[in-house]
C-alpha cells in the first residue's frame, strides 16, 4: 500500500487560486501546523512560518489533509522509504503523479469503476 511506502509528505499551504470552501478546514489546520513547525530561531526572532508543512503519512489525519488540498496546492511531494518521489502534486491542480505498484494500480482502477469513472482518466507511464 502506498501509505506504507511513504516516509514523509511535504505540502505547500499555498495556491494560485482562492481555496475552495470545502477545503478551508484543511487549510486552517495546515496553517496552524506551519506555525507549530517553525524552528527555534524562527520562533525566537518572530519569523513567519514557512508555507511548507511536513506531514506523517502513517497518520490517517495527515493523509486526509494532504488529499484535501492536493488538487489546489502549488506543490506537494511524497517521499518513499527508498528516498524516491512517489507522489507529486503541482501547479494548482494541473499536475498530479503517483507511482503505484501493480496491486495499487488495480485497486485504483477498481475504485474508479465503483464510482462510474473509466480507466482512461489515468495516464500510465512505463518505467
Amino acid at each position: 500500500m502506498l501509505q506504507d511506502r511513504l516516509t514523509s509528505i511535504d505540502v505547500d499551504v499555498y495556491s494560485d487560486d482562492p481555496w475552495p470552501p470545502d477545503v478551508e478546514w484543511a487549510v486552517a489546520e495546515l496553517s496552524d501546523r506551519a506555525v507549530e513547525q517553525r524552528g527555534r530561531f524562527a520562533k525566537r526572532f518572530g519569523w513567519a512560518p514557512s508555507v511548507t508543512v511536513r506531514l506523517d503519512p502513517s497518520a490517517d489525519r495527515d493523509l486526509d489533509l494532504a488529499a484535501a488540498i492536493a488538487p489546489y496546492t502549488i506543490a506537494m511531494t511524497g517521499i518513499a522509504t527508498n528516498g524516491g518521489v512517489v507522489v507529486s502534486a503541482a501547479d494548482t491542480g494541473s499536475s498530479f503523479v503517483v507511482e503505484l505498484t501493480p496491486t495499487e494500480h488495480a485497486a485504483v482502477l477498481a475504485r474508479l469503476a465503483e464510482l462510474g469513472v473509466g480507466p482512461d482518466v489515468l495516464v500510465v507511464f512505463e518505467n
